[in-house]
């Protein structure tokens, strides 16, 4: 008997495990995007803290999904004549689009908080797929998320993934002279709350 309620509870408890929904909070401490530039002529990165989405995370799965935006006009490197570049339409055109996509197609359990994730990034009016490394990590409501103002549960999501400049269409006489890598290692930190 003792056997049979606990593989009735263990079902239950599988049954009712769903994807919670989440969304991205706007809490400028919790939220930032980077992609950093290495050559060997010159390093920077871009920085930016308007991220916005939603994320659905199944904990008891430990699968789950994201469709998250940045406002790639807000980008800045610390240097006003290059973020000015940046945004111009010999660059990523910003000015007239300034929203990057980022789209989950598949996410796999890795181990601990790790996941293995596949999707794709559209900017400059080009979508690429991108296979990316993703960290998880869900903190129940507590008086230490209350303080932060993150409204029920907290959510920290940080993926990791390159971006290829030429394949969105970003040709551009500094990356061809080395002064910008064509390659740039692209990060997402963000908090999101299901409440």
């Amino acid at each position: 008997m003792r056997t049979l309620t606990l593989l009735t509870a263990l079902t239950l408890g599988s049954a009712l495990a769903a994807p919670v929904a989440y969304t991205v909070t706007d809490i400028e401490s919790g939220n930032v995007v980077t992609a950093e530039n290495e050559t060997d002529i010159e390093n920077f990165t871009a920085t930016t803290t308007k991220i916005g989405g939603t994320v659905s995370f199944d904990a008891a799965a430990k699968t789950g999904s994201a469709d998250l935006t940045v406002d790639g006009s807000t980008l800045k490197t610390g240097v006003a004549v290059r973020d000015g570049h940046m945004v111009s339409a010999d660059w990523f055109n910003f000015e007239k689009d300034p929203v990057i996509k980022f789209k989950t197609t598949k996410v796999t359990y890795v181990s601990g908080d790790m996941y293995k994730v596949e999707g794709t990034v559209t900017m400059h009016g080009v979508t690429k797929p991108v296979t990316a490394d993703a960290r998880v990590k869900l903190t129940p409501a507590n008086d230490v998320t209350k303080s932060m103002k993150i409204s029920g549960d907290a959510l920290a999501v940080s993926v990791k993934f390159d971006v290829k400049l030429s394949d969105f269409e970003v040709k551009h006489p500094a990356i061809q002279a080395g002064r910008v890598s064509n390659v740039l290692p692209v990060s997402l930190k963000f908090i999101a709350s299901n409440k």
